[in-house]
C-alpha cells in the first residue's frame, strides 16, 4: 500500500501481462469500478483531483499507459486494448465505467466498439474519434511531425515547452499553481513514442464510426467551453453517432477540465455513474 498525493491510500500492484509488459496499477475505494485512462504526454497522476472524491463511491483504478510514466512497455496503441483487458481481469472486474481523456478517449472509444459487454458506461473528455477528419485553425493544430523531428534531435525540452504553450494544454489554465503542476507532469514525459523505432503495428481494423451506431451505451461527453474547435467537432460527432450519449459543458475549461474545474467535473461524473448503476 502507498499513500497517493491526494491523501487517499492506494493499493499498488505490478501486473505482468501476457506479452511481458509490466503495468503498475493503482486502486482505491470500493463499489463499482471506474478505470481512468490518461492522455498523451502525461500519466496517472493527472487524475489526482478525482481519486479522493471518486473513491467515496467507486473502486477507482488508474495506471500508466505504454510509453508514459513508469510503464516499461514500448509505446504501441494497438496493444493498449489488451492492456485494459489485463487490468480488468487481474482485478476480477467484469464491467467497468471507462473514462478516457484525449488520446485515452480514443482508446476508450476503441474499447467500447470492440468490447461493449465489458462497459457499464463510457465517459469521454476531449476524445478523438477514429475516421473523423475536421479542419482546424493553424494555431490549434497539433504538429506531431515537428515534435518528432525535435525529439529525434534530442530537443525534448523544446517539445515540452511548445506543447505546454499549445491551446490544448493552456486554455483555461489560469491558476499559477495548476500551471506548475501540469508543467511538472509534462517534465516527466520522455518522448518515447516520438523517438522509438516501432515494430509494424497491426492496423486498427474496426470502423469505429460505423460501430458506434450499433451500440447503445450510457455515455457522458465532457467538453470544455474553451476546448479547441477540432475537439468540439469530434464531441459533436460522437454525440450524433452514439445512442444513449449526452454532453456536459465545463464553462471555464479547455481541454483539461478534470484539472481546471475538478469539483464540477467530479460531481458530474459521480452523478452520471450513480444514475447508470441505479438503472442497471
Amino acid at each position: 500500500m502507498s499513500p497517493d498525493v491526494s491523501g487517499v491510500t492506494q493499493s499498488v500492484r505490478q501486473l505482468n501481462c501476457p506479452d511481458g509488459t509490466r503495468i503498475d496499477v493503482y486502486s482505491s475505494g470500493s463499489g463499482p469500478a471506474i478505470l481512468l485512462v490518461h492522455g498523451w504526454s502525461i500519466d496517472h497522476r493527472s487524475f489526482v483531483p478525482q481519486i479522493e472524491p471518486f473513491s467515496r463511491e467507486l473502486t477507482v483504478v488508474t495506471y500508466d499507459r505504454r510509453g508514459f510514466g513508469k510503464s516499461t512497455a514500448a509505446p504501441d496503441l494497438s496493444a493498449e486494448l489488451d492492456d485494459i483487458d489485463c487490468i480488468l481481469n487481474s482485478l476480477g472486474v467484469s464491467q467497468v465505467h471507462l473514462l478516457g481523456v484525449s488520446q485515452g478517449g480514443r482508446l476508450a472509444l476503441r474499447y467500447a466498439v470492440t468490447r461493449p459487454e465489458r462497459l457499464a458506461s463510457l465517459i469521454l473528455q476531449g476524445a478523438v474519434l477514429d475516421g473523423y477528419a475536421v479542419e482546424e485553425p493553424s494555431e490549434e493544430q497539433l504538429p506531431l511531425g515537428y515534435y518528432q523531428e525535435l525529439a529525434l534531435q534530442g530537443r525534448m525540452d523544446e517539445v515540452r515547452r511548445l506543447w505546454l504553450d499549445h491551446p490544448m494544454m493552456s486554455a483555461g489554465v489560469n491558476d499559477p499553481a495548476l500551471r506548475e503542476e501540469i508543467r511538472s507532469l509534462v517534465a516527466d514525459y520522455s518522448g518515447a513514442d516520438l523517438t522509438a523505432t516501432k515494430p509494424p503495428a497491426r492496423p486498427f481494423d474496426v470502423d469505429v464510426m460505423a460501430a458506434l451506431r450499433k451500440i447503445d451505451l450510457p455515455t457522458l461527453v465532457i467538453t470544455g467551453a474553451l476546448e479547441t474547435l477540432g475537439r468540439k467537432a469530434h464531441a459533436r460527432k460522437i454525440l450524433e453517432l452514439l445512442r444513449g450519449s449526452r454532453e456536459i459543458e465545463m464553462t471555464h475549461s479547455g481541454h483539461l477540465s478534470n484539472l481546471t474545474e475538478a469539483e464540477k467535473y467530479n460531481a458530474a461524473v459521480l452523478a452520471f455513474c450513480r444514475a447508470v448503476e441505479s438503472a442497471a
